[in-house]
């Protein structure tokens, strides 16, 4: 079997694509209930291109039975498990009820009349004796396909690129990610298209679709190391961080005589709060007993600093007593600041910055050598 260099990055793509589908599916640094529908999504893509080496390199001529695998239209389920997981992505808490099931229904639907036709056509268990329909069938299948594509890439958009998305849903610090996984899957139907014109008019340029996917592959596999070390680490930062003693300031504990104002200072010394990334004004007036409206004046009243200010600050007195600690010394900064609270690198450094003047790395450096 003669594989040209194009193939060859394409199977080397498939094989990557593969392993970084199962470490999403079943490594515990991974392993979630939102990124169970990444990785299903992941692995489709996979499946669709093994689908075109095995075509391409006439595996079936020997093979022919397994040609039904050739026929299972993957390309239906890759854009559900992908909205699936942004929805999730956005909103861990939502529960998927039974209604979501019927997004699959064009793939099932399709998956039935394949092995229907496939019984007939490559194991001779029935005969169909009105094929006439088969050709047409096919026809829309293939372009029903493309039209799904684009009408989840609308919705998907919607949800994503809004403006008021960040405040709508619960957002994690991966939405850059999420967007930019969104414009990969866009420019895949945009491209699938554009070969469909050209293939009209000048023959097959379908190898260029299958580059275009492999890319993705080696997009996430490469962001996905980086991601599962980043996880690996956090994962390792939160068994440690838990034994270590609290951070206090008596300074903010003393400033003030409201019991709110010491409650919520107790919160942020004790119960560590300020490590949730996702935690907001609501959060904080509800754990008090209080309206978010007596919360805001409350901090206005009794203290020239906000509520970011005071996250700020525990969060970087978190991070520096990671960064002078022997313990941590092997772990990447942003993991841990990310544990400490911080949503996105940016805000880690800025706050970081902001309350000492230097950045991480500086900081540590600077201390270390004392």
């Amino acid at each position: 079997m003669n594989i040209k260099f194009i193939d060859f990055f394409i199977l080397i793509g498939v094989v990557q694509g593969l392993f970084f589908a199962m470490a999403i599916l079943f490594s515990k640094f991974f392993k979630s209930k939102t990124n169970l529908y990444l990785g299903i999504g992941i692995l489709n893509g996979v499946f669709i291109n093994i689908q075109y080496c095995l075509l391409k390199y006439g595996w079936y001529d020997n093979n022919p039975n397994y040609r039904i695998f050739e026929d299972i239209e993957f390309v239906l389920l890759f854009p559900i498990c992908l909205y699936v997981y942004y929805l999730k992505f956005l909103n861990p808490q939502l529960k998927l009820t039974e209604k979501y099931l019927f997004l699959a229904l064009p793939f099932v639907i399709s998956l039935l009349l394949n092995l229907y036709i496939g019984g007939h056509y490559y194991f001779d268990l029935y005969v169909i004796s009105n094929k006439q329909w088969i050709p047409y069938f096919y026809k829309i299948e293939y372009y029903f396909s493309i039209i799904l594509n684009l009408i989840f890439l609308i919705v998907e958009y919607k949800m994503l690129f809004r403006k008021n998305s960040d405040d709508d849903y619960n957002v994690d610090y991966d939405l850059k990610w999420i967007r930019m996984f969104y414009v990969l899957h866009l420019s895949i139907v945009v491209v699938w298209i554009i070969l469909e014109v050209i293939d009209y008019f000048y023959g097959d340029m379908a190898f260029v679709l299958w580059l275009f996917l492999n890319f993705i592959f080696y997009w996430v596999g490469y962001t996905g190391v980086y991601k599962f070390r980043l996880a690996r680490n956090r994962y390792e930062i939160r068994k440690i961080v838990n034994k270590e003693k609290k951070v206090t300031n008596e300074k903010l504990s003393k400033s003030n005589e409201n019991p709110y104002f010491q409650k919520m200072i107790s919160l942020f010394e004790d119960d560590k709060l300020f490590r949730d990334s996702k935690l907001s004004r609501n959060d904080i007036a509800e754990r008090l007993g209080i309206s978010v409206g007596y919360f805001s004046q409350m901090i206005n009243t009794v203290s020239e600093k906000n509520l970011s200010d005071y996250l700020n600050f525990y969060r970087v007195e978190e991070v520096k007593n990671m960064l002078l600690n022997d313990d941590f010394q092997n772990y990447n900064l942003l993991a841990i600041g990310l544990e400490a609270g911080f949503n996105s690198k940016s805000a880690f450094y800025i706050g970081f910055k902001k309350e000492t003047g230097y950045t991480p790395s500086e900081y540590k450096k600077q201390h270390q050598n004392r």
